[in-house]
């Protein structure tokens, strides 16, 4: 059973390897361009920041709730996943089309002893379907010329955010069709106006004539080619004593709804997932930086972060293994805007015990120092089971001595 099949595009951006990597199809049976998406400011700046943010944050590898540095999937991962790109552009492409197409995939190459070695990124226009047989799920990848090749579930990444089936995901681009179309029309008014300059819109009449429909044509075509036009914004008009131009106002007040409308810029924020609006260039007052990070953090991108993670815990990892290892993104790049801030919260941890002198020193790129490696303790804490035998011996330290040298038994 067929769950998903790739169409021909409509349009094109002229450029063959961005119609091949961004061009998509929905499951509605209707196609799309999201090159042609991305040409749209808001949609380009919401996909650049949470794409940007993924590529970002390192993934770890934790074992044990311990993250492990030295590892190859590591290296993969944040390093080099393949011989044609890094990790970062890798990571960025793959959560840019996801945010686009809905879907995002990888092949995982791997070695004999089936550990993976490398990452290849697949364009999403060559993914030519995805089949579930008998509880099973193979990707079908169309190779060019008539060639294609099958790979079984568990050695595709397939990134997707939303879904309604748990196979296929779905582009937050479906439900800005309104909003999209709406931005699009607002834009080209204000255009028009620009383009038209001074001699838009208005009324010649030619004096003392008595004109049929084609000599008004004739007259309408040459005065808007002699004067209309960007060529021809803030030049003089001339006219002789047989004409009169009158110009057609403009409300104002239009231009500037259009050219200030936030509506659309807020309904695109809101559907990929809900970032911030200072983000997307709207002015927002009573924010602070720190709390609209950890506010897009919380609500926005460890949703991101838990559906990657959670794709590369069973794809890389597998069973038994993802029972005691996991990827997790660090996102301490997120949490700590603020230098002087970073500096009061790593020195909270080491005089609370969490971190050694030498781990704080590896936060700023310092090199370790000797008997750096130990944890400081404040002597003035003790643990629950040293209360009793304190207060215990503070009672003994304090009992009354008898004239004969003994404790007073009265």
């Amino acid at each position: 059973m067929a769950l998903f099949r790739s169409r021909s595009n409509n349009e094109s951006t002229g450029d063959p390897f961005l119609d091949a990597v961004i061009s998509f199809t929905s499951t509605d049976g209707v196609t799309y361009t999201s090159a042609m998406a991305i040409r749209n400011s808001d949609v380009f700046t919401a996909v650049q920041i949470i794409s940007q943010d993924i590529a970002s944050s390192p993934i770890q590898l934790m074992v044990n709730g311990i993250a492990e540095e030295d590892n190859d999937l590591n290296y993969l991962l944040n390093v080099k996943p393949n011989d044609l790109t890094d990790a970062w552009h890798f990571k960025f492409a793959m959560a840019a089309n996801m945010l686009l197409n809905g879907n995002s995939y990888a092949h995982i190459i791997r070695d004999k002893a089936k550990n993976p070695v490398r990452l290849d990124f697949i364009p999403v226009s060559e993914m030519k379907s995805v089949d579930l047989d008998h509880g099973k799920i193979f990707y079908t990848h169309d190779l060019g010329q008539g060639k294609t090749k099958e790979y079984p579930a568990q050695d595709i990444l397939h990134f997707k955010m939303f879904t309604t089936d748990g196979l296929m995901g779905e582009s937050p681009l479906l439900s800005l069709r309104n909003e999209l179309a709406q931005q699009d029309a607002a834009k080209r008014t204000l255009l028009a106006n620009f383009k038209k300059g001074v001699n838009g819109s208005g009324i010649l009449k030619v004096k003392k004539s008595n004109l049929d429909k084609e000599s008004k044509d004739n007259i309408r075509k040459q005065f808007e080619e002699s004067n209309a036009g960007e060529g021809n914004a803030l030049r003089t008009l001339i006219l002789d004593d047989t004409m009169e131009y009158t110009p057609i106002e403009i409300n104002t007040e239009i231009l500037k709804l259009v050219n200030n409308n936030v509506y659309t810029t807020k309904q695109i924020a809101k559907a990929f997932g809900g970032i911030p609006l200072d983000r997307m260039g709207i002015e927002t007052v009573n924010t602070s930086l720190e709390t609209a990070n950890l506010t897009y953090l919380q609500n926005t991108l460890s949703h991101y972060f838990s559906a990657l993670s959670s794709e590369l815990n069973i794809k890389l990892l597998g069973y038994p293994l993802n029972r005691e290892q996991s990827f997790k993104f660090n996102t301490d790049r997120l949490r700590e805007v603020d230098p002087t801030k970073k500096v009061e919260n790593v020195s909270k941890l080491i005089q609370n015990s969490i971190l050694t002198i030498n781990e704080a020193r590896k936060e700023y790129g310092k090199p370790p120092v000797e008997g750096g490696d130990k944890l400081l303790v404040s002597l003035n804490y003790a643990d629950l089971t040293k209360l009793d035998e304190y207060q215990a011996n503070k009672q003994n330290n304090n009992a009354p001595i008898s004239s004969e040298g003994g404790e007073n038994q009265s």
